[in-house]
């Protein structure tokens, strides 16, 4: 389904709270339901036990007074009563008949029964026992009878008839041991679940019509605070819709920076102030690749023009003219391979075929291939390779790697002053448990301006100052070599730094060595 999160979150919090709810309640009337019959059968238990304690008070009360036994005898067999104790039905029986039995009067709140004369059985009717609670008086009697109930344990049943329960609770009194004619007798004590069922059907109607209110009041307070939680997201919805590449600069709102949503727009800022620096840097690049292309395609374009504005001209003039196109197309062509490198590299497809590289033998292949260019200016190489570890080898693209130190090589060249010496030292570096080769290129040049030193690596920057660069009479750059360098670093695991020396310029490129790439992959 595709629903908003404002639905979904609604919908989860009343599926949720209605689970629990329902779950609540369910387990709220089993409780309820179990403590009233437990009550229920408490009650009718000890009303029985209190029954037969003052039935045998009052025997052994007679039997203290003197009473003959006779006497005594037919007055206990005469008893059969039902009295009522509160919402109790006490039914006080002869054990040894049937209950085809009498009725007397009732008596409340009165356990003693009154003496009944002979000439008194011609007003018995029946007792109204209810026919269900009559028939359990049997099934205990036959229980007793054939041993599976003691006789001083209290037989509490549940008794149904119709639509009427009754909870039951039956214990049959004993008489002493000296009185062997006193029948035993049968205390019932009856009471029935109406008010139970009662209360029952109160807590589950109120139950019935408490769940869908609470449940209705919670959907609408909880798609109140849920929209009003999502409001911050919406505003970042609508501010992220209005941006685009023409208003980079525009930021989203932060209600509050400690929860989610303001943590989500602190990160969506930094992202678009991330992509605003890539567009910055993206059109500055262009305009700078435009500028350093249209400068040696007009020269050639200008010769041109000039070599056919007149239908003759001396050999020597079509020469000349032909030397520098081709020198200003070897520059742009060494343009157009810098810039495809530099965007080979940030796509991140520069290691095409990494491979182990002995750090002094690549070392000492690129100081051979710029020896000559060293002898025609008059410039001393001088190489330190001692404290390089024989066994740390670096892991990379041999060409680019070259490239790298060529770039390194050339702008030292360019700016060492006629009879000075270029040092190129390598040494191992241990970072905690990071192992890096480090190779530094140090020349006795002027040096590189103060105000340029943060911006050395950026693209079409040249790093001396345009008096310093005519001073030295060398032809300028694009403003590619030291970019190129950090690019062809930083795709290997390493880096580049300007370091601070007291004459000239040094450069350092720190790579990792075969065993701390293998250790990160």
């Amino acid at each position: 389904m595709r629903t908003s999160i404002l639905f979904r979150l609604t919908l989860w919090n009343a599926s949720v709270l209605a689970c629990m709810l329902v779950l609540f309640a369910a387990a709220g009337w089993i409780t309820l339901d179990r403590a009233v019959a437990q009550r229920t059968a408490s009650t009718v238990r000890e009303s029985a036990r209190a029954v037969a304690g003052a039935i045998l008070a009052e025997r052994r009360a007679a039997a203290a007074r003197g009473e003959v036994e006779e006497e005594r005898g037919a007055y206990e067999k005469a008893v059969l009563r039902e009295l009522r104790v509160g919402d109790l039905d006490i039914f006080i029986t002869d054990d040894a008949v049937q209950l085809m039995a009498v009725k007397q009067p009732r008596v409340a709140d009165d356990l003693t029964p009154e003496p009944r004369e002979a000439d008194q059985r011609s007003d018995e009717r029946p007792i109204e026992i209810p026919m269900a609670v009559r028939a359990e008086m049997n099934h205990v009697r036959q229980e007793r009878l054939d041993g599976t109930l003691s006789d001083s344990a209290v037989a509490v049943r549940r008794v149904v008839q119709s639509d009427s329960s009754f909870r039951v609770a039956m214990l049959r009194v004993e008489p002493d041991a000296d009185d062997h004619d006193e029948p035993p007798l049968l205390i019932t004590v009856v009471m029935s679940e109406a008010e139970d069922r009662a209360l029952l059907r109160q807590v589950r109607t109120t139950l019935f019509f408490a769940i869908p209110l609470a449940l209705l009041v919670s959907i609408a307070v909880g798609f109140l605070l849920a929209r009003r939680s999502l409001e911050p997201l919406e505003a970042i919805n609508a501010r992220t819709a209005t941006i685009s590449a023409a208003n980079l600069d525009e930021r989203l709102p932060v209600v509050n920076p400690h929860d989610e949503l303001g943590r989500l727009a602190q990160i969506i800022n930094g992202l678009l102030e991330r992509v605003d620096s890539a567009f910055r840097t993206q059109r500055q690049f262009v305009a700078d690749a435009s500028h350093e292309l249209r400068t040696p395609l007009a020269i050639i374009r200008g010769e041109a023009d000039v070599t056919l504005r007149r239908p003759q001209r001396p050999e020597d003039e079509y020469r000349e003219a032909m030397t520098v196109v081709h020198a200003e197309s070897l520059r742009l062509s060494r343009i157009v391979d810098d810039l495809f490198l530099l965007a080979r590299t940030d796509a991140g497809g520069a290691l095409t075929a990494p491979l182990p590289i002995d750090p002094q033998g690549l070392v000492t292949s690129v100081l051979r291939s710029v020896r000559t260019l060293a002898d025609e200016r008059h410039v001393t190489l001088q190489a330190s390779l001692e404290a390089l570890d024989g066994d740390c080898d670096i892991r990379g693209e041999e060409s680019l790697l070259r490239r790298l130190l060529l770039n390194l090589l050339d702008n030292a060249l360019k700016h060492a002053p006629r009879g000075s010496t270029i040092h190129v030292a390598a040494r191992t570096i241990v970072d905690t448990d990071e192992r890096f080769i480090g190779i530094r290129v140090q020349d006795e040049g002027p040096g590189i301006a103060p105000d340029l030193r943060a911006r050395v690596f950026e693209r079409f920057v040249h790093g001396v100052a345009s008096d310093m660069r005519s001073a030295t009479s060398t032809p300028p750059g694009a403003g590619l070599g030291l970019a190129i360098a950090q690019a062809i670093a930083h795709a290997h695991g390493g880096r580049i730094e300007l370091l601070e020396v007291p004459i000239g310029t040094a450069f350092e490129v720190q790579l990792p060595t075969v065993a701390a790439v293998a250790e990160h992959a």
